[in-house]
C-alpha cells in the first residue's frame, strides 16, 4: 500500500482530514488516496463543523470530564489555549494532532530532537520543564507560572504531584498498540474538534497498514517467519525488548517473530543470550548506519545470522522514534514488514508513505533526501 504524493496531488493536511476517516482508510488500503481531490460542497462541510462544535455551543459548558489512560476522571476545559505536556513521547502526538502551536511547555528531551525542530521550528521557543530520561526533574514552580489548561503527563507520580499543585493533569501513559490508540484517541478529545478529525484518519491509516501486511502474510507458517532481536539503542547493545511489549507488538503485526522469549520491556540479557538467540534480523533503536556497520565489524557478533546475511538495520527516527511510544509507529509496521519478508511487500514505497504522513499530519514537506535520513536513523543535513 503506497499512499500517492501528498504534494503532487495538492493534498493538505486540512482537505486529506475532510475527505473523513472512513473514506481514508478504503483509498489507503487501494493506494489511491490522491485521487480523492475535490471539496465537500459548502452545505455538507457548514454541517459537519455544526455537528462538531454543537455540544459546546448548546450547553455552554466550560469544561467537560473525560476518564484518562489510568481510569481517573479528570474535568477539563472545553476551550484549550495552552498545553504542557511532561512526556517526551506524546508532545509527538500533540503536534501530530494540530495542536503544537498551542504548547506552552515541554521536555528537555523533547525540545532536543532534531526532526521534531525541523518539522515544528516553534518548538525552541517552547519552555523545558522536565530535565533528563524518564520521568525526569520536573519544574512545577515554572510550569504553574505558564498557566496551561491542561497538563498530559505519563509518570503516576508526577500526575499526582501536577494535580496537588493545582495543574489539571491528564496521564495519557500507555504500553500496547490499544493503549496507543486510546491515547489519540482521548488526547483529541482533549484538544477538540479539528484535533478529532486528524485521530479518525490517523486510526484508519493504522487499520489499513494492518490489514495490508496481516493480508499478504495470510499464507506464511509461524516457522517460515524471520526472528527478529530488537536492541533498545546503541549505547547498551545487551538491551533488548522482549514480549508483552509494544515492540513485541509491531514485530507480529509486521510478520515477524521475536527472538526473545523473555517477557519484558528493556530487558538486560548476557551476551551470551544475546547470541544464543541468533535472530534473522537485527533492528537497533536510537541508532545511525554508523552504529549498524559498528555492530556488523564486532567479531562477537559474527556466527549470528543476521550478521551474516547483512540484516542488521538502524530503526527509523523522526519527529520520535517510531519503534515505540509514537504516532510515527503507523509507518513502522510496513517498514518493519518490508525487511522482513521484502518479496510480499516490494512494491511498498516508503519514502513516499514517510512523505505523507508528514505532510498529512504535521503540514511539512519532506524532500526524498529527508525521508530516507529518517528512515535510515540519520539527523537532518547541518
Amino acid at each position: 500500500m503506497t499512499y500517492n504524493n501528498a504534494h503532487d496531488n495538492s493534498l493538505s493536511r486540512r482537505r486529506f482530514i475532510q475527505i473523513g476517516a472512513g473514506s481514508a482508510a478504503a483509498l489507503a488500503v487501494f493506494g489511491i488516496a490522491g485521487c480523492a481531490s475535490s471539496e465537500p460542497d459548502a452545505d455538507e462541510a457548514t454541517e459537519a463543523e455544526s455537528t462538531d462544535e454543537a455540544p459546546a455551543a448548546e450547553t455552554g459548558a466550560e469544561t467537560q470530564t473525560i476518564t484518562d489512560l489510568t481510569g481517573a476522571e479528570v474535568e477539563v476545559p472545553v476551550e484549550i489555549e495552552k498545553i504542557a505536556d511532561l512526556w517526551h513521547a506524546h508532545n509527538q502526538i500533540v503536534i501530530m494532532l494540530g495542536a503544537g502551536d498551542r504548547l506552552v511547555g515541554t521536555t528537555e528531551n523533547f525540545k532536543s530532537r532534531d526532526w521534531a525542530n525541523v518539522v515544528y521550528p516553534r518548538l525552541s521557543e517552547v519552555e523545558a520543564l522536565v530535565i533528563g530520561s524518564g520521568a525526569g526533574e520536573v519544574n512545577f514552580e515554572e510550569a504553574l507560572s505558564l498557566e496551561p489548561d491542561v497538563v498530559f503527563a505519563s509518570d503516576e507520580e508526577v500526575t499526582d504531584t501536577a494535580r496537588q499543585q493545582g495543574l489539571t493533569t491528564v496521564n495519557v501513559m500507555f504500553q500496547d498498540y490499544t493503549g496507543l490508540r486510546d491515547n489519540v484517541t482521548l488526547t483529541a478529545q482533549v484538544l477538540g474538534p479539528e484535533a478529532q478529525e486528524a485521530a479518525e484518519t490517523w486510526s484508519s491509516m493504522l487499520d489499513a497498514n494492518i490489514a495490508l501486511v496481516e493480508e499478504r502474510m495470510t499464507d506464511v507458517a509461524e516457522e517460515d517467519r524471520p526472528r527478529v532481536l530488537h536492541i533498545v539503542n546503541a549505547s547498551d547493545l545487551t538491551m533488548v525488548d522482549g514480549t508483552g511489549t509494544i515492540v513485541d507488538e509491531w514485530i507480529k503485526l509486521a510478520g515477524g517473530v521475536n527472538a526473545i522469549e523473555t517477557e519484558g520491556n528493556r530487558i538486560e540479557l548476557t551476551m551470551e543470550e544475546i547470541i544464543d538467540s541468533d535472530p534473522d534480523v537485527i533492528i537497533i533503536g536510537s541508532a545511525t548506519p554508523e552504529d549498524v556497520e559498528a555492530l556488523k565489524a564486532d567479531e562477537t557478533y559474527s556466527g549470528m545470522r543476521a550478521v551474516q546475511d547483512g540484516a542488521v538495520y538502524a530503526n527509523p527516527d523522526g519527529v520520535f522514534p517510531w519503534d515505540r511510544y509514537s504516532g510515527e509507529e503507523v509507518l513502522q509496521i510496513l517498514w518493519a514488514a518490508k525487511f522482513f519478508n521484502p518479496d510480499l511487500f516490494e512494491d511498498i514505497d516508503m519514502v513516499e508513505e514517510t512523505k505523507n504522513f508528514y505532510d498529512t499530519f504535521y503540514g511539512y514537506a519532506l524532500t526524498d533526501d529527508e525521508a530516507n535520513r529518517i528512515l535510515a536513523g540519520e539527523a537532518p543535513q547541518a
